[in-house]
């Protein structure tokens, strides 16, 4: 499935059937509901904030590959989402929807179709711009040697008013101890945080 397997510092599991059956096993239990509950915010920023519902964004997936990342609108038309976070405040364009569901992390269950089509996993690094990859040094590029996911120990135990490649240290650590129970205490973590969100967190 990849070419890691040979490569001491990179944990098998990576490119594992276990963590592709379990990708698919988990997106499959929750779409159910991921529809049902993506329908009502559509609905919600499509009476309140009007077209488009859906936001796609070019992110880098594994080995440097770009694909479009699908989420729910949270920021107004005239946002310039592409632009570094250092040089530019994208919260002051988050809509009334956009905060509630950025919270909740609602807006990224669009996300789930791209596990399925293999793109992403559930669990991983999460996907940067291209613009800031194309920054990166050879020890930022290691993150690009699994899979982006749609959650991870950056999503919910990192620091996220830092960039993404500031907090390498948990990317790394998961390239080399992945595993299947890992990922299940991740996605454990990662309903609670949905359910309640910290406080503080954007």
């Amino acid at each position: 499935m990849g070419h890691n397997s040979d490569d001491p510092r990179v944990s098998r599991y990576l490119d594992s059937w276990t963590k592709r059956c379990f990708d698919l096993l988990v997106c499959l239990l929750l779409l159910t509901p991921a529809i049902a509950i993506m329908g009502c915010a559509a609905l919600a920023i499509l009476l309140r904030e009007g077209r488009p519902v859906l936001f796609l964004q070019d992110r880098v997936g594994r080995h440097g590959r770009l694909f479009r990342m699908p989420k729910l609108r949270t920021l107004r038309v005239d946002s310039e989402p592409y632009r570094s976070k250092t040089e530019y405040d994208l919260r002051s364009y988050v809509t009334s929807t956009g905060r509630m569901l950025r919270r909740h992390k609602l807006d990224e269950l669009p996300q789930l179709f791209t596990v399925l089509t293999g793109r992403m996993s559930l669990v991983g690094p999460r996907p940067e711009l291209p613009g800031i990859v194309a920054t990166y040094n050879a020890f930022h590029r290691k993150r690009l040697l699994m899979k982006p996911g749609a959650t991870g120990l950056w999503q919910v135990l990192a620091n996220h008013t830092m960039p993404i490649h500031r907090n390498l240290k948990y990317d790394l650590y998961y390239l080399r101890h992945a595993s299947l129970r890992l990922d299940i205490k991740l996605v454990f973590l990662t309903l609670g945080y949905v359910l309640k969100p910290p406080r503080g967190r954007p």
